[in-house]
């Protein structure tokens, strides 16, 4: 079995893949508190429970919280008795960095990144991870990623809204009933919701227009969902997309000739 684990600021996602197939996951809130030794407890109990007990043969991680990265490193040497696969720009995936910081972009972008351009390899694509914050990334059709727009998570936009206003409630993040709404949680959710769908499309359009090429979008991240119905430009959701796209790099890296 090899494990893949996304450490975002928000979520970590644990991808438990065996003879290449993605068997189970597994989502915990982020602490950065934690020791190793919780981390481990954690997987061996949901490993247990789940009955994947075919023992781990590697672990892969991609981390946007570098506190985080050597706890799991101490977690994978536990598991695998052997130093993870860490996700870097560093690595020879076959894709070009055409950004003037390679360095600092996250590492779940290059898992994106390298999965959407494995699905379509002769494409422009921009995949969108709505995650904590939400990003666009741009991958031309002959394997390059030119950068893309960074905005505002919808979660961490639901949240300020309910904090900074007094008369403002916490709501559910769903599909809108109403572009006006007929109270205040229907007016907030078209606010954010339709508000979001509007930014994803109108930021597509003005790619496009830059590129001079169209692109297809495919949206990952958790709360990704939400947009289905909402944004007209998205044709892919995916939230497990960062996931399997760590486990393509596992298997392009682990290739012999590579």
């Amino acid at each position: 079995m090899v494990i893949a684990v996304d450490i975002g600021n928000t979520n970590i996602v644990f991808g438990f893949f065996v003879q290449g197939r993605l068997e189970n996951t597994l989502r915990i809130t982020t602490d950065s508190g934690r020791t190793s030794d919780e981390y481990r407890l954690i997987l061996e109990q949901f490993i247990s429970a789940e009955n994947l007990k075919d023992g781990v043969e590697d672990f892969l991680i991609s981390s946007v919280v570098p506190p985080l990265t050597p706890i799991f490193r101490a977690v994978a040497k536990k598991f695998s008795c052997k130093e993870p696969i860490l996700v870097s720009a560093d690595l020879p995936l076959g894709i070009e960095f055409e950004v003037s910081e390679p360095k600092l972009i996250g590492t779940d972008r290059i898992c994106d990144i390298f999965e959407v351009h494995k699905m379509f390899p002769k494409e422009n694509v921009v995949v969108i991870d709505f995650g904590t914050a939400t990003t666009f990334s741009v991958v031309t059709k002959d394997g390059k990623f030119i950068g893309g727009p960074i905005s505002v998570g919808i979660i961490p936009a639901s949240t300020e809204l309910f904090r900074k206003t007094s008369q403002l409630p916490r709501i559910e993040l769903i599909k809108p009933k109403s572009a006006i709404g007929k109270n205040t949680v229907e007016e907030m959710q078209s606010g954010i919701v339709n508000g979001f769908g509007g930014l994803v499309d109108k930021l597509v359009e003005l790619i496009e227009k830059e590129l001079g090429e169209k692109v297809r979008v495919i949206a990952t991240g958790g709360i990704s969902q939400i947009m289905e119905g909402v944004s007209e430009r998205i044709e892919i959701f995916d939230k497990l997309l960062t996931i399997k796209g760590l486990y393509s790099i596992y298997e392009y890296t682990r290739q012999p000739t590579r």
